[in-house]
């Protein structure tokens, strides 16, 4: 009675954090807008998809794209549209059997959004893989680094894929995943109901204290199967964030800065996000997500004219135990620096295509 008292309470604890950024009224306002327009889209990129395709065939006979790289990603976004709608979709129903909304907050309704989450994140999954050759390959040292939970990831981002890499390589592994995920994309209506629903929270990127706050709320209800995310970096790598995000290091912290001034490949760590969830689940071992493949596309319009892509998403992870991470602010900070300093040297240091080292494929069958 009293286990299943705790968990009910974190979980509405964890629902109060998912939108208390946000006032209700302009969260209605705002999907009101974001929901029609994408099943509108939907409706019409599925009525119109005969004439997509031809067209974008056309345009890469044109050009002599015989890979037909417009074709695959206009019927990647059809996918994608197809699969928001569906969450906006199951949406509704899945309030009214939570209660009318009342029970949302309940382990059941969570588990619920969780396979609707795991349903659609699978189906991208294989239409990456098929229409845009993306691939995700792990060494087996870096498979046993990610698993037990509950863990807390560290990933680099570089684009807007590398977003879903470890949901990706968790959901293969049997395990759940919430995260910090950047306010932008409370304008993609699925992403908005669903992943709201299942523990992640959307950070405000404005808003420094609200953000380590609602940061701190993703380690309510964290259980075995728990992989909880959080990319320090703050935002997609980008040579010209670097360069601003060293300027103002040197002024703001020459120690920092004389520590991280070579990095070249990732953006220095945001160390606020990670401190509050190192706080929030002490004795939680940490893992470090690494990834190679994408760094020449530096947003996915790049991207979309190299596919089908040759070569796959590489990734690399090691795991730290909690008890070897410092206990204090400054020199948990260090040991961040440190971690994302190993990153910038795996990624210089990375193998040719040629490699040989063994690896697993976690592209879907």
């Amino acid at each position: 009675m009293m286990a299943a008292s705790r968990s009910n309470a974190t979980a509405r604890d964890t629902v109060r954090a998912m939108f208390s950024a946000e006032p209700r009224g302009s969260r209605w306002k705002r999907r009101a807008k974001t929901i029609p327009a994408m099943l509108c889209v939907t409706a019409g990129a599925v009525v119109m998809l005969p004439v997509i395709v031809v067209s974008a065939a056309v345009a890469d006979l044109l050009r002599l794209r015989l890979k037909f790289p417009t074709v695959r990603i206009a019927l990647f976004l059809v996918q994608y549209a197809v699969n928001d709608s569906v969450e906006i979709l199951l949406a509704g129903p899945l309030a009214l059997v939570a209660g009318f909304g009342r029970g949302l907050r309940q382990p059941a309704s969570i588990r619920r959004h969780e396979r609707v989450q795991a349903w659609s994140l699978d189906v991208l999954a294989r239409r990456a893989e098929r229409l845009l050759g993306l691939r995700v390959e792990v060494d087996q040292s870096s498979l046993d680094a990610l698993v037990p939970g509950p863990v807390i990831v560290l990933c680099r981002h570089v684009n807007l894929v590398d977003a879903s890499l470890p949901s990706l390589l968790y959901q293969r592994l049997g395990m759940r995943t919430r995260g910090a995920i950047m306010g932008e994309l409370l304008a993609d209506p699925g992403f908005d109901l669903i992943y709201g629903r299942t523990g992640s929270v959307f950070i405000p990127r404005d808003n420094t204290v609200e953000a380590r706050r609602l940061v701190h709320h993703l380690a309510n209800g964290v259980d075995d199967g728990t992989a909880v995310v959080i990319f320090p970096e703050g935002r997609l790598f980008r040579p010209e964030v670097l360069c601003r995000a060293l300027v103002r290091l040197e002024a703001t912290n020459p120690q920092r800065f004389a520590r991280l001034s070579e990095i070249r490949h990732v953006l220095p760590p945001r160390p606020g996000g990670v401190l509050a969830l190192l706080d929030a689940l002490p004795g939680v071992d940490i893992v470090v997500l690494a990834h190679t493949g994408l760094d020449q596309f530096a947003s996915f319009r790049e991207l979309a004219r190299s596919v089908p892509l040759v070569g796959p998403i590489r990734c690399t992870a090691w795991r730290i135990p909690f008890a070897d991470v410092p206990a204090e602010p400054e020199p948990r900070i260090q040991w961040l620096d440190e971690q994302w300093l190993t990153i910038e040297r795996h990624v210089r240091s990375v193998a040719s295509p040629g490699d040989s080292r063994a690896t697993t494929s976690l592209a879907p069958g």
